[in-house]
């Protein structure tokens, strides 16, 4: 799982695109804060930031409350900070 999400991050993949990827992970088991605990494994993404700005975007099932654009582009700011090679 953390080295898909460093894969399609590293390849341009939005936020919203790494979600379905989780989503269709049949050994993920999506939730709220195993989301944020694979942001921050596989891209370093604070939980703090993650929680501040992006989960308020998703409903409790992890699906957009805003269009998928906004949410990939208020994702981007944070995402861009922070390496998505291998450590």
């Amino acid at each position: 799982m953390v080295r898909t999400l460093r894969r399609l991050r590293a390849e341009g993949a939005g936020f919203c695109a790494l979600i379905e990827a989780l989503r269709r992970d049949e050994e993920f088991r999506l939730t709220p804060l195993r989301l944020m605990w694979a942001f921050q494994e596989a891209l370093g993404l604070p939980w703090v930031q993650f929680r501040d700005h992006l989960l308020e975007c998703l409903d409790a099932d992890l699906r957009p409350l805003v269009p998928e654009d906004e949410i990939d582009r208020r994702a981007e700011a944070l995402l861009s900070r922070y390496v998505t090679g291998e450590r």
